[in-house]
């Protein structure tokens, strides 16, 4: 098991911050996902448990994208939550993000 931060939506059980486009669930107003697998995480590279400084990290990382990624309205719908994931979703993730 592998301590990740992922962005739990407000006010919804169980349903997380989709990882991209091709991870979104049409069925929710929002496109959020029930699973960890489709979800965006934030994951150290050497698997220890992420902190405040690589979220502030991945904030900047996400306000600098071309994409127009809108940091704020992240901060004011999701509620970021340290979780564990598996070797599983942690391959699928590593896979789907080419890492």
């Amino acid at each position: 098991m592998v301590k990740v931060i992922a962005f739990k939506a407000k006010g919804k059980d169980n349903r997380y911050l989709a990882d991209g486009i091709d991870c979104v669930d049409w069925s929710d107003d929002e496109g959020d996902v029930e699973g960890l697998d489709e979800a965006l995480l934030v994951i150290r590279k050497d698997q220890t448990e992420p902190g405040q400084s690589d979220l502030e990290e991945f904030y900047e990382l996400m306000g600098r994208m071309s994409q127009s990624n809108n940091v704020q309205f992240i901060k004011d719908n999701y509620e970021p939550v340290t979780v564990e994931i598996t070797d599983e979703q942690l391959a699928v993730t590593r896979e789907r993000n080419e890492w």
